[in-house]
């Protein structure tokens, strides 16, 4: 990278060669993981139950990556923001839109495994379509519900202000009952919830604090600016 381009693209002329000096380590610290972690998981891969376990698991970090998306939403309008400084207002808006490609990739894995698992009850159609699950159906169409709540709200923010203008502001606005969905979906659908009841119960709660807080919190006043509800 030419030192103009390094310049553009906001990185010391240093900050560089120092990266990709340490790209051999990550390379080896990658791959020596991955081949770990490929003999731990032998045994669960020649297991019936492998796409199963896989499944939860994606679906398991998706929802955490959805709580942390969520709280992000909420953050960078908060009323508190303007006097605790956790993250700069670019950062957080960049962390989010990353957040939520990243959220969305595990979802998908989430969906195809479960889909594609002849032991799992739900398959294609009871993966795209509320009700038609076998196994657990109202659980399984909570997620449905969520699954189809996010593409909307991730496709109306990435096209906000070019084809669906100030539209897409409603849609952002069901995160919550989208987050929501996705909660009871993780909690009767998942067969190891008494296991995981503490984290749910402590991430719900984050999230429903951060919302009322935000609804309920006295916005400063700017001068010379009308106070908006809401």
């Amino acid at each position: 990278m030419a030192a103009s381009e390094t310049a553009a693209a906001g990185l010391p002329a240093g900050g560089s060669r120092r990266a990709l000096a340490w790209a051999p380590v990550v390379v080896v610290a990658a791959g020596g993981f991955g081949i770990l972690a490929a003999r731990l998981s032998l045994p669960v891969a020649k297991s019936g139950y492998f796409p199963w376990i896989v499944g939860r698991g994606l679906g398991l970090a998706a929802f955490a990556g959805l709580a942390v998306l969520v709280a992000l939403g909420l953050w960078a309008r908060h009323p508190w923001q303007a006097r605790v400084r956790l993250l700069h207002p670019e950062t957080t808006l960049r962390l989010h839109a990353s957040l939520a490609a990243g959220t969305t990739v595990l979802v998908a894995g989430h969906v195809v495994f479960l889909a594609t698992d002849k032991y799992a009850g739900v398959g294609w159609v009871g993966a795209l379509l509320p009700g038609a699950a076998v196994y657990r159906p109202l659980p399984v169409a909570l997620g449905v519900a969520a699954l189809w709540t996010l593409l909307a709200v991730a496709a109306s923010a990435r096209l906000g202000g070019r084809l669906v203008g100030r539209a897409w502001l409603p849609i952002h606005h069901l995160s919550i009952p989208m987050f929501a969905a996705a909660f009871a979906h993780g909690v009767l659908a998942g067969s190891d919830t008494p296991t995981l009841r503490a984290g749910y119960a402590a991430v719900g709660s984050a999230i429903v604090l951060l919302w009322l807080t935000r609804r309920l919190a006295r916005r400063p006043e700017v001068p010379g600016r009308p106070e908006v509800a809401g």
